[in-house]
């Protein structure tokens, strides 16, 4: 069990995890993840980042989406939170895919 394809994970209730801002926090938690055996799909998106300190530090990024089972997401925050990210994606308002990443 680890990183799937879209394919693979096709007509699964997905729901999103958590989005990687870089790569050093994609690779911990691809390794999170796979370690404890969960299967997740990943997308590279753009996303928003507002700033408290203006616009000069907001704006459109790039990020890793990182997607998993709905039935498996409450353990996955769980896990996420217990190696340091605590912005994990709460299932209440999880965006759900359910054609895949």
């Amino acid at each position: 069990m680890a990183r799937r394809t879209t394919e693979e994970l096709c007509g699964m209730s997905l729901s999103l995890l958590y989005i990687a801002g870089n790569t050093v926090d994609a690779e911990k938690i691809e390794r999170a993840l796979t370690d404890h055996g969960i299967d997740y799909t990943l997308s590279l998106e753009p996303f928003m980042k507002s700033s408290a300190l203006g616009a000069v530090f907001g704006g459109t990024y790039a990020g890793v989406f990182f997607f998993v089972s709905g039935t498996q997401h409450g353990r996955c925050c769980d896990l996420l939170r217990s190696k340091g990210f605590a912005d994990t994606i709460s299932p209440e308002v999880s965006l759900e895919n359910t054609h895949g990443a």
